[in-house]
């Protein structure tokens, strides 16, 4: 049954109640002459005004009638899927086991299924809900609704991302904590190493003993650095109240972005204001690190590490302000996404951190945040926050 024809017999928006009625009997007397019977049109009228999309299959599995709000769904239009089968509608990692289901229907071996599916689209998958039921006429027929859960399923992810950072954050002070014990043993051997070599230098040529000085002292580095980012992880936790020194928060979140930013461009630091802000240091060191993250992450990895930089500035504002700003040399952002980017739940681009978040605390320390961006050139964010008296 043709979906164009069955249109033509169920549209009655935007009349008035006297000529929606009269129309109604008129196209209900027309789809009578085609042959549709009066419950047929009903059913047709009531899957025009679902948000689901009703479909129907024939014995075969192919697809015979798709509500409008397919369209809506999928940006595909109706007529050009009827008489395909659904199977080949979801995605291909999903098509053996829908398969499988609606032969299962077809012969009657079991009367519904209901599954979470991607379903093909024409802006990328969309997650559905897709329930089935064999039609009372038991020829092997199909009904069913597809419902978009896309929203729902993205909602689930964020919430089980933010369920396993919040976990880790709870493990953090332990694994913390036992991690540096053993560095400080280290450090202390290591000290101890390199006070009792110049007692070996008569017995072992000066060349050696250099050498050995040299390495003993790259393993010292690589301990005292790794103590440094311990201790950034334990103060990311801390709720303390005070002033903060701007231009040390930025070393230390510098650091924590490290290993990301090296594949990707430098860090440049030009700090022209020596300010302290009043406020959780713990809160202002989460809200800059979601900003230089933000920024790092927008630099291509595996790019010029030369070219690609950010750029992290403190100046005096006046006024007893001090601006913090964050430059990054990345694909920046388009004009219409700007006004949208402290809002929750907006995400330009995946595995960004919240800046929303970012928002609220700079807020709460009595400050304020804007950015500025150019496609192609980068992106600039600038906190404002008032100086500790």
């Amino acid at each position: 049954m043709a979906y164009q024809q069955l249109s033509q017999v169920i549209t009655f928006e935007d009349e008035s109640p006297s000529r929606s009625a009269l129309s109604r009997m008129g196209l209900l007397a027309e789809g009578l002459r085609s042959g549709l019977s009066a419950d047929a049109l009903r059913y047709h009228f009531l899957a025009e005004q679902l948000s689901e999309v009703v479909f129907h299959l024939d014995g075969q599995g192919n697809l015979t009638f798709l509500g409008p709000t397919w369209t809506a769904l999928t940006g595909l239009a109706v007529e050009d899927v009827l008489g395909q089968p659904l199977a080949e509608m979801v995605h291909p990692e999903e098509r053996p086991r829908v398969q499988a289901l609606l032969d299962a229907i077809a012969a009657r071996v079991q009367a519904s299924f209901r599954l979470e599916l991607k379903l093909l689209a024409a802006g990328g998958p969309r997650w559905v809900e897709l329930a089935a039921h064999s039609s009372p006429t038991g020829q092997g027929e199909v009904l069913g609704t597809l419902t978009d859960v896309t929203e729902r399923r993205q909602l689930q992810a964020r919430l089980q991302q933010s369920d396993k950072l919040a976990t880790l954050g709870m493990l953090v002070p332990g694994f913390t904590h036992e991690m540096n014990n053993p560095l400080a043993f280290m450090l202390a051997n290591l000290d101890y190493l390199l006070s009792s070599m110049g007692d070996i230098a008569g017995s072992a040529p000066a060349s050696q003993v250099a050498e050995w000085r040299e390495a003993v002292g790259e393993v010292r580095e690589g301990a005292e650095r790794l103590r440094q980012l311990i201790g950034h992880l334990r103060s990311y936790r801390s709720e303390s109240q005070g002033p903060v020194d701007l231009n040390t928060l930025l070393d230390s979140v510098g650091q924590m972005v490290s290993s990301t930013l090296r594949s990707r461009g430098r860090l440049v630091r030009d700090y022209g204001a020596r300010a302290e802000v009043a406020g959780s240091e713990g809160g202002l060191r989460q809200a800059l690190l979601n900003l230089v993250l933000h920024a790092v992450l927008s630099l291509k990895d595996g790019g010029d590490t030369e070219e690609n930089e950010v750029r992290l500035v403190t100046r005096e504002a006046g006024g007893g302000s001090v601006v913090v700003e964050v430059h990054d040399t990345g694909a920046g952002f388009p004009p219409e996404q700007l006004s949208q980017l402290f809002e929750p739940g907006f995400t330009p681009r995946e595995a960004r951190p919240a800046l929303s978040v970012c928002r609220d605390i700079v807020r709460g320390l009595g400050g304020s945040i804007t950015v500025t961006s150019v496609v192609g050139r980068g992106t600039v964010f600038r906190v404002t926050l008032p100086m500790a008296s």
